[in-house]
């Protein structure tokens, strides 16, 4: 464990920062909770106490709001902690992410480290982490999908893993309705002789996922 901490104290100190700026006051700063935020509240309060959203919908699969259809995987919490939490929770391991994606792609832990740093301290980044957006949740599936996808071409095993983070965005924030599946068919067209070398079995699992 400390031979650990020695060697990766430089991503722990990026990590800590992270969640520092991100957590720190986190039910007071920003002051008071935006109409987003109020409405996952309602929605979430809503949910709890009758199963059904404000609307009357029972467990839906999208949740109808006064102006929008909202997508039902950030429906958290019952207080100004509670629902901005996921977000700081979600921004602190998009860093994470970020870190291990560029780290695999260039296989240099430096710029891993760099990039990482650099997602710490985005004002960006910071903004939407500490409120209840969902592009936080977004972009740590979008990160870590990515990740396995191109981890799998050395174990092919975690193929399943990245489909499955990518194809649930659409259910986190709903432009990814448009992208995950351009993305999708990038991805393919980009690496298809990578992902069909590897073996049958894992391309089912992963094609499966998919389905299900």
């Amino acid at each position: 464990m400390k031979k650990f901490f020695l060697k990766n104290w430089l991503l722990i100190v990026i990590l800590v920062t992270a969640s520092f700026l991100r957590t720190y006051k986190l039910n007071q700063v920003p002051i008071s909770l935006f109409g987003d935020e109020l409405d996952v509240d309602y929605h979430a309060l809503s949910i709890l106490k009758t199963s059904r959203d404000y609307s009357g919908n029972f467990i839906p699969f999208h949740f109808q709001s006064l102006a929008e259809w909202r997508t039902p995987l950030y429906l958290y919490g019952i207080s100004p902690l509670g629902v901005r939490l996921p977000a700081a929770i979600y921004g602190i391991l998009g860093v994470f992410g970020i870190y291990l994606l560029v780290k695999q792609l260039t296989k240099k832990e430096s710029l891993g480290l760099i990039t990482g740093f650099l997602l710490a301290v985005n004002p960006w980044h910071l903004q939407y982490s500490r409120a209840g957006f969902e592009v936080t949740m977004l972009l740590c599936f979008l990160l870590f999908g990515l990740y396995f996808f191109f981890k799998s071409f050395e174990k092919p095993k975690l193929l399943w893993l990245s489909t499955s983070l990518l194809v649930i965005t659409p259910l986190i924030y709903s432009t990814a309705k448009l992208f995950t599946p351009i993305l999708f068919v990038f991805l393919f067209f980009a690496y298809r002789k990578e992902i069909l070398s590897l073996p049958k079995k894992y391309l089912n699992y992963a094609v499966a996922s998919l389905i299900i």
